[in-house]
């Protein structure tokens, strides 16, 4: 009788010594995930980020170049450098009333796939 006790004993200490092990695995692994989907979302926003900005400087001097062009064939550069603002004007006029459907929904769909990717990809293995 006093073995089966510690055979028991010994069994119940390796289980715990198991289980404790296990779940210092379950952290370590999720802490591997959380870093990587981090990087993921880290590395994806500094991309865009860098590449808003290269597209504004490229705008930046096509729309200077565009006036200089634009007031060198009608002979003045105060006329082609309106013009060109008021093209400006305009596109943001135009940008403002599609805001919705232009920009805040497909950043919030982009956000929820960078941030979510299983889901994504779940929902496109139950359509097939």
């Amino acid at each position: 009788m006093p073995e089966m006790k510690e055979n028991f004993s010994e069994n119940i200490n390796q289980l715990r010594q198991e289980l404790e092990e296990y779940l210092q695995a379950r952290f370590d692994l999720t802490r591997l995930h959380i870093a990587g989907e981090l990087a993921r979302f880290i590395s994806g926003f500094l991309t865009r980020t860098m590449s808003l900005y290269l597209l504004f400087f490229a705008l930046m001097f096509f729309s200077i170049a565009g006036a200089l062009l634009l007031g060198q064939w009608i002979n003045s550069y105060v006329i082609g450098f309106a013009s060109i603002g008021l093209i400006f004007l305009l596109a943001t006029f135009i940008f403002r009333l599609l805001r919705k459907r232009l920009i805040e929904r497909p950043i919030v769909r982009n956000f929820i796939e960078l941030m979510f990717p299983k889901f994504d990809h779940d929902e496109e293995t139950e359509e097939k």
